[in-house]
């Protein structure tokens, strides 16, 4: 930590944690209103948070096995640590 309680790692900025600190100063209410308009803002314009799910969409209908690639294992099933 840096010492304000932000993990470096997270990649919060100089400006994010100012930004913050007025946040944090408003009422409740306000501060929820104020996210649900910048998290809309953000995903209207494509941007992630750092709460946004990254890892790739599982796919909804099995493949075929028919169109499925071959493929050399590198290891067993047993062999898996």
């Amino acid at each position: 930590m840096d010492g304000k309680g932000w993990k470096p790692e997270y990649g919060i900025s100089a400006e994010g944690i100012e930004v913050l600190g007025y946040l944090e100063a408003l009422p409740q209410e306000v501060r929820l209103e104020i996210a649900a308009a910048i998290a809309a803002l953000c995903k209207r314009e494509g941007y992630l948070s750092l709460h946004d799910e990254l890892s790739a969409p599982a796919a909804e209908e099995p493949a075929d096995p028919e169109t499925l690639a071959k493929v050399i294992p590198i290891f067993r099933r047993s062999q898996r640590g």
